[in-house]
């Protein structure tokens, strides 16, 4: 057994990760450049080169991978320097639409020129307002007025003196005020009184109404007449307005025109803003009031509002595309917005009000989002397929976009669309859009997927290396010694649990590089050295690990019992992982079995309490493959056994213990004490091969903490998986305490090898008659399968236990009646 033993030991190499600083081409940080590219993300890198290539629709990227990589900040620095290599995009401007209000303009312009171009239109049209207000209030505008007066007083003066000569002749007098034109009969030169009339004759009388009835038609003829001229009146002097209109704004528009007509939509607007202006000349005179009457078409702000360019989009040409970062993407933050005014109660609107969203504002470059941010926000999520399909960004509210509420309002023209779209998220959420929205399946044909690790070669320490020293330039830190850097290349490493890899959790490394900066301004260095590292770590793991030493003083105290020396029949150390977020730690957890004459059941008491998880309950199940391959079914259809985890009350799941059950089988099967000193972890397939498990540093580390409080004796250490020996990597007082002797790791590779491990006795081969050795463990368990066989055969219909025989088959959690929440375990979730 010590030859075994020996040889199945770890040594020192074994179980750490060293880096030695003699091989870093720097003394600190600051003999580095800051990093310029990324290291050890080909497969994402080739992704994004190509989704940035591609200029077919629908080849949009989405970056795919756990938090903390450092996938936004990746795809940020390949965007930006693609952007920079890019013209920038044009401008986008809108502009008022003369003939229908309601749907405003849309005109694209070269970059730079949008708001040149408004900036241009206002001092035109203000200068314009000016001018007419001139023109208007001058002595040839009020001389032309009156001359147009005098002549319209003239003529109506005319009209109305041969109107009263046409009455005296027919005998009448016309009496003319501003109520209207009244006649009255002649007698003498004088007017009739009603008694004369009365004495006339009725020929006299009839004469007279048939010249009162003459002088009516020539009444309304002059009538007639004199509103014709004052018809033609007010067309002169409207035409007297419009040309003085003219004159005061043709030098201002012509400019304008000759430079930006060559543009067919500038050159219309500027037309229409010159016809606009002579219609509306009243409102720059300020002789008519503005009708504020409800709804959207009042008119909102000075007159000067409706002639004004909304630059929308302005892009400097001298910085490319643009690159759009939406951290808070909402329909109106993607999309855009009208916006409204409340005046006098109505609600004003016009295409000043129209605002651009990220979408819009990224035309012609990029724009990165964040996926769960877009799922938060369904309405913008839709509204971006609906863009990216339809390759046009329709700016109205959401109200309208998604037909909530029907209303009247602005439709402004569709932005034609030239963006790529940049996502960025996990791999699960995007596997399910992918597989249930065909939209973005289409949209996003692009996967980048980063690795959460790297290889450890020697470019990809150099590239982390230049990553720390770019950190620290851009934040002020100290820089850090090629001690330091080993130390952390170590601990990457660690944090992965493979000695031939680095963590590429960006995230939480840079984390450390911080606090490693503080505790070297504690100490008042100027650079950070790998004590520091060291400190951070130990400070980190104390701040999160009050659980932890809470269950190490109950087993002190004896309250859970763990036996780290002796030997004990049908009793083994398992090890469990706790995990509470934050921190993971390992904890023994002592698994017994007790097992008997029965009818082939083997069961696990914490699977029959609902305490455990499918993972686990399927590695337990496969211990009855095992049996039966070693020894036959019919022999281990005379068995039963009962196993569990002593003083364990949290919900268990993982099979890294099924290799664990197994041996406490064995033990108490065979009659053969177990090593208490040795805790083992592994899973175990039919066949008896022992498979690789997660954790095993934390189980490694968690057993020798409890061990190195009781006392090292020498003899204690942690049986694992072969499989696992490169993902060993220990504290460096753990790993001191293996170098010395004082604490061991074994890597088996079959149950034989483990069970001997832990028994000293041989676990045998099947010979040609099909028996095992005498002496060996299997010889010893098949021999005692026979006698509970034999014994049940004397006791038919009835195991030893005293039940009936059955089988043993996974418990399904009963249903929580709705209503009643369920209760939450006393302890963390426990990976076994």
């Amino acid at each position: 057994m010590p030859g075994l033993r020996e040889s199945r030991r770890l040594t020192l190499d074994q179980v750490t990760a060293r880096c030695d600083p003699a091989d870093l081409p720097f003394n600190t940080t600051e003999d580095l450049s800051p990093l310029d590219a990324v290291f050890g993300q080909e497969r994402a890198v080739r992704a994004i080169e190509f989704a940035l290539g591609m200029d077919a629709p629908g080849y949009n990227l989405f970056a795919s991978g756990p938090d903390g990589i450092g996938k936004s900040t990746i795809v940020e620095s390949f965007l930006r320097r693609r952007a920079a290599q890019l013209p920038a995009p044009p401008d986008w401007i809108y502009v008022r639409n003369f003939t229908d209000p309601d749907r405003p303009i849309g005109i694209s312009l070269p970059a730079g020129r949008g708001r040149l171009f408004a900036e241009q239109v206002a001092h035109a049209v203000e200068a314009a307002g000016r001018e007419l207000r001139a023109a208007f209030d001058s002595d040839e505008y009020a001389r032309r007025q009156q001359a147009l007066g005098s002549a319209i007083e003239q003529e109506r003066t005319r009209f109305l003196q041969g109107l009263q000569e046409e009455a005296r002749e027919l005998g009448f007098l016309l009496q003319i005020s501003p109520a209207g034109i009244n006649s009255a009969p002649l007698i003498d030169g004088k007017p009739i009184t009603e008694e004369q009339f009365d004495a006339l004759t009725d020929a006299e009388r009839d004469a007279i109404q048939e010249r009162g009835r003459q002088l009516e038609g020539r009444v309304q003829d002059t009538m007639l007449r004199m509103r014709s001229t004052e018809r033609e009146a007010r067309e002169r002097a409207a035409r007297l307005d419009e040309e003085i209109a003219a004159g005061a704004i043709e030098d201002l528009v012509g400019p304008l025109l000759a430079e930006w007509g060559e543009d067919a939509e500038i050159r219309e607007f500027l037309e229409a803003i010159a016809v606009d202006i002579r219609h509306e000349r009243d409102a720059f005179r300020g002789d008519r009031p503005q009708a504020m009457l409800p709804g959207i078409a009042a008119q909102a702000g000075p007159p000067t509002r409706r002639y004004e360019v909304n630059a929308l989009i302005s892009n400097d040409p001298a910085k490319g595309a643009p690159v759009i970062l939406e951290r808070h993407p909402t329909y109106y933050n993607l999309i855009g917005r009208i916006e409204f005014q409340s005046q006098f109660g109505a609600a004003i609107t016009d295409h000043t009000m129209i605002k651009s969203g990220a979408l819009a504002l990224a035309n012609g470059g990029f724009i990165l989002l964040r996926l769960r941010d877009l799922l938060q926000q369904p309405l913008a999520l839709d509204a971006l397929k609906r863009a990216l399909r339809s390759g046009e960004v329709a700016i109205e509210n959401a109200a309208e976009a998604f037909g909530l509420v029907p209303t009247l309002g602005l439709r402004p023209e569709p932005i034609p669309l030239n963006a790529k779209v940049m996502i960025v998220g996990d791999s699960q959420l995007y596997a399910l859009l992918y597989r249930l929205d065909p939209d973005f399946r289409e949209l996003f044909r692009v996967k980048a997927d980063f690795d959460i690790d790297v290889p450890r070669t020697a470019d990809n320490i150099r590239g982390l290396a230049g990553f720390i020293a770019q950190h620290c330039e851009q934040h002020v830190l100290r820089c850090f010694s090629n001690g330091a850097v080993a130390r952390l290349v170590e601990h990457s490493s660690r944090t992965v649990e493979d000695r031939s890899r680095l963590s590429a959790n960006m995230g939480a490394f840079l984390d450390l590089i911080r606090q490693a900066d503080y505790w070297a301004s504690v100490d008042g260095d100027r650079a950070v050295e790998a004590r520091h590292v060291d400190r951070a770590l130990e400070e980190r793991e104390y701040r999160s690990s009050l659980v932890r030493d809470r269950l190490h003083e109950a087993i002190e105290r004896g309250e859970i019992h763990v036996d780290v020396d002796g030997e004990r029949v049908g009793q083994i150390n398992a090890l469990s992982v706790y995990d509470l977020g934050d921190f993971q730690f390992g904890r023994p957890s002592r698994i017994t079995c007790v097992t008997s004459a029965g009818r082939g059941s083997i069961v696990m008491v914490d699977r029959e309490s609902d305490m455990t998880g499918r993972i686990h309950n399927k590695g337990f199940l496969i211990l009855r493959g095992f049996f039966s391959g070693r020894f036959g079914h019919v022999a281990t259809g005379a068995l039963h056994a009962s196993l569990t985890f002593e003083q364990q009350y949290g919900d268990i799941d993982g099979d890294s213990a099924s290799s664990t059950e197994l041996y406490v089988l064995l033990s108490s099967l065979a009659g053969l004490p177990l090593d208490q000193s040795i805790a083992v972890t592994g899973s175990v397939d039919q066949y008896g091969r022992v498979q690789p498990i997660g954790g095993a540093i934390a189980k490694i580390e968690g057993f020798y903490e409890v061990c190195r409080a009781r006392g090292l004796t020498g003899r204690q250490g942690v049986m694992i998986p072969k499989a696992n020996v490169d993902h060993v990597i220990l504290r460096p007082d753990v790993a001191r305490a293996v170098g010395e002797g004082r604490f061991h790791v074994w890597a088996v590779e079959t149950i034989e090898e483990g069970i001997e491990l832990l028994t000293g006795v041989v676990a045998g081969e099947r010979g040609s008659d099909g028996m095992y050795p005498e002496g060996t463990v299997y010889r010893r368990v098949a021999d005692r399968l026979d006698a509970f066989h034999h014994e049940l055969s004397a006791h038919p219909g009835q195991g030893a236990d005293g039940q009936a025989p059955h089988v043993v088959v996974p418990r399904v959690p009963a249903p929580v009646p709705p209503g009643i929440p369920p209760e939450p375990p006393p302890e963390p979730p426990v990976i076994v």
